[in-house]
């Protein structure tokens, strides 16, 4: 195994291998000259009980992920992701308008009338994908920022990507109400935007390792950003829609 490829979930250092070989069926797992403890226990563990950790905002979870396996298929969860934060907003959107249209302040409306061939959806989608590059690009300029002055090692933009993409998989709380019955309310994104930001706070320290003060910093100047950008984009697109 090559040096320096993995990492000590527990403390975040750098280690030669996650496990010895012994035979086909037995292998002892590697110990942190650093910290003592098992390198990566999650190498004998099930997938649910990963996604589990995950769920729960486990840093060892994420470290795991982020530097112990390949996840090379990232981008398509960042697809699918993008397509369902698109696609509540637009629902989210429409239900607005039509409360303005019938003056009702309660939140059981009626289900607006929704077609997936209509513009615009498709000026969500590029809106949300605007901010979501946006919010990227800001965390990886601060985040290089922070390596400067904290003396730490730089992190990849694809690094940055993969932690954002696996980070905001609490979007996929959304499904159930947009299958079943589409009655997704301001308070459901508002809890899962809470829940994905702690997410992202989590996934950034694990990835960094610059502390829990540089993290906030890094993550709440990017969607302060990201919410800068959404609002420009939808005062452009209302602007060329006119």
């Amino acid at each position: 195994m090559m040096k320096d490829k993995y990492t000590c979930i527990n403390c975040g250092s750098r280690i030669f291998s996650l496990y010895k070989k012994y035979s086909e069926t037995v292998l002892k797992l590697t110990d942190c000259n650093i910290c003592g403890r098992i390198a990566d226990k999650y190498v004998e563990y099930d997938t649910v009980i990963i996604i589990i950790d995950l769920i729960l905002l486990n840093t060892g979870a994420y470290r795991h992920i982020l530097f112990n396996t390949e996840f090379k298929n990232f981008w398509k969860l960042s697809i699918v992701l993008l397509v369902v934060e698109s696609y509540s907003s637009w629902v989210m959107f429409n239900k607005n308008e039509a409360a303005g249209q019938y003056n009702i302040t309660e939140p059981n409306l009626p289900d607006p009338t929704i077609y997936l061939d209509s513009l615009e959806f498709y000026k969500f989608c590029l809106n949300i994908t605007l901010s979501e590059v946006s919010f990227v690009l800001m965390i990886y300029l601060l985040t290089s920022l922070c390596s400067r002055v904290t003396a730490i090692e730089k992190t990849s933009l694809i690094k940055i990507c993969k932690a954002i993409t696996l980070s905001s998989a609490g979007m996929f709380l959304l499904l159930p109400s947009l299958i079943w019955d589409l009655q997704v309310h301001e308070y459901h994104l508002q809890f899962i935007s809470l829940y994905t930001t702690l997410s992202q706070l989590i996934a950034h320290k694990a990835l960094c390792s610059c502390g829990k003060i540089w993290s906030l910093i890094v993550i709440f100047s990017s969607y302060l950003v990201k919410l800068y950008v959404v609002e420009r984009n939808v005062r452009l697109l209302e602007y060329l829609s006119q």
